[in-house]
C-alpha cells in the first residue's frame, strides 16, 4: 500500500539522553571503561582558580571522538556534535546548550597545551589502564614505521646541503683494534666522520622529510614509529619523526624508553628487515631479548653465490669448499669495517667474514627456527594491522598539521583513542562472555541439584492403596 509520510518535523518531543543513546553504542562502552579524571590533575596548574569556567576533559574527547570516528577536521567534529546525541551523551553536554567552536582546542592547544607534556602523559595513562586491565604483557613487543602524508605541497621545496656527523660504534672499533694487535698490526685511528648530502627542504611544512623507499610513493612525510604489545595489539609507543630518518636509528632509544616507562620485561621482538644493524642486534643479545629480524640481502647476486659454496669452520677459523674441498685461511687481514679476509694464495679466491658474522649466524637461526617464523609471522596480525586500523579508520593515512612537534601531540592522542576502543570492545566481551558463563553454570548446578535430589530413594515414595 502507498503512503505519504506527513510526519511534523516540529513536533516536540518528551525524553532524555540516555533514551537516545543506543545501549551498545561505542562510546557508552568507552565512558564505562576509560577513567578520564586524571586530566584534571595534570592541567590543575594551568588554570585560575577565578574565572570563565571550563571543562579541558571536554576539550581532549572532542579529539577522541574525530579520532574514534575518523572525522577529517574539527570544524566537521563540532558540526556533528552539535546534532548527534551519542557525541552530546559522550561530552556530557545535553541538547539546549552549547558545544565547543571548533576554534576551542587550538586556541587551548595555543595558549596552555603546546609546551605541555599532556599529551604523552595521556598516552600513557591510557596504556597504564590497559595494563590494569590484563591486556598488556610486555613480553613480546613488535615494532615498524609507517609513513603519514605531510600537509604540504611536493612540489614547493628548496634544495640544501646538510653536514651529517656518522654515528659511530665505539665498540666495534675498540674489538678491530683487539684484533689488529692481536696480529701485531698497527691499531685504526678512527675519527667522527661528516658527509654532507643534498636534502629536499618544503617551503610550505619545513619540518616534514622526503621520503623515498622502493615500491612507495615518494613524497614529503612523517613517520610513526610504532610498537605494539603482542597479547592485545595495545599500541605502547608512537614516536614521530620526519620522513627522511631510517627506522633503525630510533629502535634502541624506543625500546629503553618503553622498559623504562612501563618496567617492562621484555623475552621476544619481531622487526622487519630496516631494524637490520649489529647496534641492534648487540643491543637485544646484551638484554637477552630473543629477536627475529627480516631477511636483507647484501653484497652482489655474484658475491652471494660465491659464497654459498663454502663453508665456515669455526674450530679451525677457515672456510672450505664444500665441493672441492679448497681451503681459505684468515691470515691476520681485517679493514677498518671490521672485515676479515680469507683467502687461498695460489688460486686468489678470497672470501670477507665480519668480526661479528657470529652475531648475523645467530640472527639467521632464529629467523628460520619454529619459534622465529612464528613470531615474524605474528608481525601481520599486530604492528601490520594497527597501521591498517589508524589509517582506515582514524584518518591517520593525511597529516593535519604543520611541525613536528604538533604532529607528535596528535598522533599521541590517536593512538590513544585507538587503543580506548580497543579496551572498551574488549572489556564489553569479556563482561558479556562472564555473565553468559556465569549464567550456564547457575544452570548446570541446578540441574544437577535436580538430578541428585530424583536419585535418592528415600525422596520418591510409593504411595499407599487402601483395600
Amino acid at each position: 500500500m502507498l503512503v505519504t509520510n506527513n510526519n511534523i518535523q516540529s513536533e516536540i518531543l518528551i525524553t532524555t539522553m540516555e533514551e537516545l543513546v543506543p545501549e551498545d553504542s561505542l562510546f557508552r562502552k568507552i565512558d564505562k571503561y576509560i577513567d578520564f579524571t586524571f586530566i584534571y590533575d595534570e592541567l590543575e596548574e594551568l588554570y585560575p582558580k577565578i574565572g570563565r569556567p571550563s571543562d579541558p576533559v571536554i576539550l581532549f574527547k572532542l579529539v577522541f571522538i574525530q579520532a574514534i570516528d575518523g572525522i577529517k577536521s574539527m570544524r566537521k567534529t563540532c558540526e556533528k556534535v552539535n546534532t548527534d546525541a551519542e557525541y552530546r551523551w559522550f561530552l556530557g553536554i545535553p541538547f539546549g546548550q552549547k558545544t565547543p567552536h571548533y576554534s576551542t582546542f587550538s586556541q587551548n592547544y595555543i595558549r596552555k597545551f603546546k609546551d605541555n607534556a599532556i599529551f604523552e602523559k595521556i598516552f600513557i595513562n591510557i596504556v597504564n589502564q590497559a595494563i590494569e586491565y590484563g591486556f598488556v604483557s610486555g613480553t613480546h613487543l613488535f615494532t615498524d614505521s609507517t609513513h603519514k602524508k605531510a600537509n604540504a605541497n611536493k612540489k614547493k621545496f628548496t634544495l640544501t646541503t646538510e653536514e651529517i656527523v656518522k654515528q659511530r660504534r665505539k665498540w666495534l672499533e675498540d674489538e678491530i683494534n683487539d684484533e689488529r694487535i692481536k696480529q701485531g698490526r698497527k691499531p685504526f685511528e678512527y675519527t667522527d666522520k661528516v658527509e654532507t648530502k643534498k636534502v629536499k627542504i618544503n617551503t610550505t611544512d619545513p619540518e616534514s622529510g622526503y621520503f623515498h623507499r622502493d615500491n612507495k610513493e615518494n613524497g614529503f612525510m612523517y613517520l610513526d614509529h610504532r610498537t605494539v604489545d603482542g597479547k592485545n595489539n595495545i599500541i605502547v609507543d608512537c614516536h614521530v619523526t620526519k620522513g627522511n630518518v631510517h627506522d633503525s636509528s630510533v629502535y634502541l632509544e624506543r625500546v629503553k624508553y618503553m622498559k623504562n616507562t612501563y618496567n617492562f620485561n621484555i623475552k621476544k621482538v619481531a622487526l622487519d628487515s630496516g631494524y637490520d644493524s649489529l647496534d641492534i642486534k648487540k643491543f637485544l643479545l646484551d638484554e637477552n631479548i630473543f629477536g627475529v629480524i627480516g631477511y636483507r640481502r647484501y653484497g652482489t647476486k655474484e658475491s652471494r653465490t660465491k659464497r654459498r659454496k663454502y663453508e665456515y669452520n669455526q674450530e679451525l677459523n677457515v672456510y672450505v669448499n664444500i665441493e672441492t674441498g679448497e681451503v681459505l685461511e684468515y691470515h691476520g687481514s681485517i679493514d677498518r669495517l671490521g672485515y676479515m679476509k680469507y683467502t687461498n694464495y695460489g688460486k686468489d679466491q678470497t672470501i670477507l667474514r665480519h668480526i661479528k658474522e657470529d652475531i648475523n649466524e645467530l640472527y639467521r637461526e632464529n629467523r628460520i627456527s619454529t619459534d622465529g617464523k612464528k613470531l615474524y609471522q605474528l608481525r601481520k596480525e599486530k604492528i601490520e594491522r594497527s597501521f591498517a586500523d589508524s589509517k582506515q579508520n582514524h584518518g591517520f593515512r593525511y597529516a593535519m598539521y604543520h611541525g613536528l612537534n604538533k604532529n607528535q601531540h596528535y598522533t599521541w592522542l590517536i593512538c590513544a583513542a585507538q587503543n580506548m576502543k580497543n579496551i572498551a570492545i574488549k572489556m564489553n566481551r569479556y563482561e558479556k562472555n562472564t555473565l553468559n558463563t556465569a549464567i550456564i553454570e547457575l544452570i548446570l548446578l541446578k540441574i544437577k541439584n535436580i538430578i541428585q535430589f530424583f536419585q535418592k530413594p528415600n525422596n520418591i515414595k510409593p504411595r499407599a492403596f487402601s483395600n
